[in-house]
C-alpha cells in the first residue's frame, strides 16, 4: 500500500465518520450548541450539513466539552462594559 492509497483511505474514513456524525448532529445535536437553531427548518439543516461533515471534529469537541457560543468581542461591547 503506497502513500496515496493511505491518504485516500484515511480521507474516506474521515468523511464517512463525518457524514454519520452530521446526520446525528443535524437531527439531535444542533440545538445543544445553539438554542436559536430550534426555530430553523429543513433547508437550513441541509445547508449546514456539508460544513458539519468537513468540520465534524470541531463540533464533536464543542459537544463533548459543553462549550457554548463564544461571546462576541467588538468595540461596541467593550465600550458598553466600560460604562457599567
Amino acid at each position: 500500500m503506497n502513500i496515496v492509497e493511505i491518504i485516500v483511505f484515511a480521507t474516506g474514513i474521515y468523511l464517512t465518520v463525518g457524514i454519520l456524525f452530521a446526520v446525528w448532529f443535524v437531527i439531535f445535536g444542533i440545538t445543544k450548541l445553539d438554542e436559536s437553531a430550534k426555530a430553523t427548518g429543513f433547508a437550513f439543516r441541509i445547508i449546514v450539513f456539508f460544513g458539519i461533515v468537513v468540520f465534524w471534529v470541531l463540533f464533536a469537541k464543542r459537544l463533548l466539552f459543553h462549550e457554548t457560543l463564544p461571546t462576541e468581542n467588538n468595540a461596541h461591547r467593550r465600550k458598553s462594559l466600560e460604562a457599567k
